[in-house]
């Protein structure tokens, strides 16, 4: 009697998509015409190389190659939730080290794209949105006014210590600033939204 032998998976538990024929590639093609269509997403082995080089996996509720895999699942809910997004400190590790050349640093930044688009309310989108309204405001950052229109007037009491050694030690402006060529600088934004409405 002839026995059909199993196939190996490399310890794999067997629901991981290793053919690709179960993916959900919905989500995934929203996650690779929002980053770039070389995030390479339906590359992913399930390796864990990734995860093995991040330097913030300690404090994510899901790990650079899990993210991977549940954008594969096109499970939306659980990706978009993950503080993953927020915890990520684009240092491209993860990137620089995979073998199949995925992105997983620029399919991250792509869902907090996404995130902020579907509404995720949590600190780190209201932290993003007013840190891009201040630099569109006057083109560079502007870091009491962001602490202030980010956590209040008790915020910058709790962080004035800080703020003040920074300005002595000249890390930090006391007053606004603006940038030397406003209108070119308004100019870039435009085609950077223009640039971005096209890819829609």
């Amino acid at each position: 009697m002839i026995t059909k032998k199993k196939k190996f998976v490399f310890g794999m538990k067997k629901d991981r998509q290793l053919d690709g024929d179960k993916m959900n590639l919905d989500f995934a093609k929203r996650v690779e015409a929002e980053g770039g269509k070389g995030s390479a997403i339906a590359a992913c082995m399930q390796c864990g190389t990734c995860s093995g080089g991040c330097t913030n996996i300690d404090v994510m509720d899901m790990s650079p190659r899990t993210l991977i895999l549940m954008i594969q699942r096109g499970e939306w809910e659980k990706v978009l939730q993950s503080n993953t997004l927020w915890m990520c400190s684009s240092c491209y590790i993860c990137t620089s080290r995979c073998p199949r050349g995925v992105r997983p640093s620029d399919v991250i930044e792509a869902v907090k794209a996404i995130a902020i688009e579907e509404g995720i309310k949590n600190d780190s989108t209201k932290f993003n949105q007013i840190f891009v309204d201040l630099v569109q405001k006057r083109g560079i950052l502007f870091e009491p006014e962001l602490m202030q229109r980010f956590g209040g007037l008790q915020a910058m009491i709790d962080q004035a210590p800080l703020g003040i050694q920074l300005v002595l030690r000249g890390k930090m402006s006391p007053f606004p600033e603006k940038i030397k060529n406003p209108q070119q600088f308004s100019q870039a934004l435009d085609k950077a939204r223009k640039k971005h409405e096209n890819n829609d």
